[in-house]
């Protein structure tokens, strides 16, 4: 017996063509030499951006399609031994929508016409984390996925 799927199907975008695959961010803390009371969450938080990173996106096979793309990430990150207190947030220039995503998790970046065979944006990262759960050099990855509707 066969049911008909009522999930839309999802595929890895290919974001080979995006010219930087890997960036070394300097990490601030977030409360520097704060005075008053704070938590150990909040006293721990580090911050590092990373600013005009080109991510070019291969839709050609979805061009004349809508569809909806995402930005997610992996569960496990390397260097890193917690899924909550990680976070990616992101602005744009043009196409896609600003966001924020926790590892093992994907936000809405597009919905609409796909128009063209190379979608281009520039982004902003932020990467915000807890000190406490580094567990050496932070390695990871945007995954961008699409749904056709």
């Amino acid at each position: 017996m066969v049911f008909p799927s009522t999930i839309p199907a999802r595929e890895v975008l290919d974001d080979s063509k995006s010219p930087q695959k890997q960036f070394n961010s300097q990490f601030k803390w977030v409360h520097p030499a704060h005075l008053g009371p704070i938590d150990e969450e909040q006293y721990l938080l580090l911050e590092g951006t990373q600013r005009n990173v080109e991510v070019r996106l291969d839709t050609t096979e979805y061009n004349g399609q809508n569809a909806r793309i995402y930005l997610g990430l992996p569960r496990q990150i390397v260097g890193f031994s917690s899924t909550e207190h990680f976070t990616l947030r992101w602005k744009t220039n043009r196409i896609f929508f600003p966001g924020e995503v926790r590892p093992g998790n994907r936000t809405l970046i597009y919905d609409g016409s796909i128009n063209r065979d190379l979608m281009i944006d520039l982004f902003t990262f932020t990467l915000r984390i807890n000190a406490n759960y580094l567990t050496g050099e932070i390695r990871y990855a945007p995954i961008f996925e699409i749904e056709p509707y």
